[in-house]
């Protein structure tokens, strides 16, 4: 069974959250998390969402497995005013999408770890159930640049909200 929620629902903080959690791997194991874009709903809604993908057939502590986490963001889309989400394509007008989920289906179907996509991991229901909580960072493709984009967006952030109150 696949169900979207909202991240919330991964993160487990409230009472009822925790609830929720626990009594889905009394019964059913979680065999994936998937975080989506952030916007993939744009324009109708603006929540972050994840897709949790779980075994029916079993308890997950039955099935002492480690669980499948996709940190799926980057789908290839663009938001266009007027149109909403558009997909992306190379020079030669093939499909960005096409190349993207060819992989995200190869990690998720050989549960294959690559840094900045994907992790494995153990989990109860007293967890996080989200890939940015497990995940290792590739610092090796950050380059300078990276770094001052960063510090220039937040001092917009910054003089856009008021400066030091914001």
């Amino acid at each position: 069974m696949a169900v979207l929620l909202p991240m919330q629902a991964a993160i487990g903080n409230s009472k009822d959250v925790k609830e929720f959690k626990k009594k889905m791997l009394d019964k059913y194991t979680l065999e994936a998390v998937f975080s989506l874009p952030v916007e993939v709903f744009y324009p109708g809604a603006a929540a972050v969402a994840v897709c949790m993908v779980f075994d029916l057939s079993q308890k997950h502590i039955k099935a002492n497995k480690e669980t499948f986490f996709g940190y799926y963001r980057d789908d290839k889309f663009t938001k266009r005013k007027g149109l909403g989400r558009v997909e992306m394509t190379d020079e030669k007008g093939n499909s960005l999408w096409a190349k993207t989920e060819e992989l995200w289906l190869d990690l998720y179907k050989n549960k294959k770890q690559v840094a900045g996509f994907s992790v494995m991991q153990k989990v109860c229901w007293k967890d996080e159930w989200l890939a940015e909580a497990y995940m290792e960072t590739d610092y090796s493709s950050l380059e300078s640049d990276d770094f001052e984009k960063t510090l220039r967006d937040y001092y917009s952030y910054i003089i856009k909200n008021g400066g030091e109150n914001a």
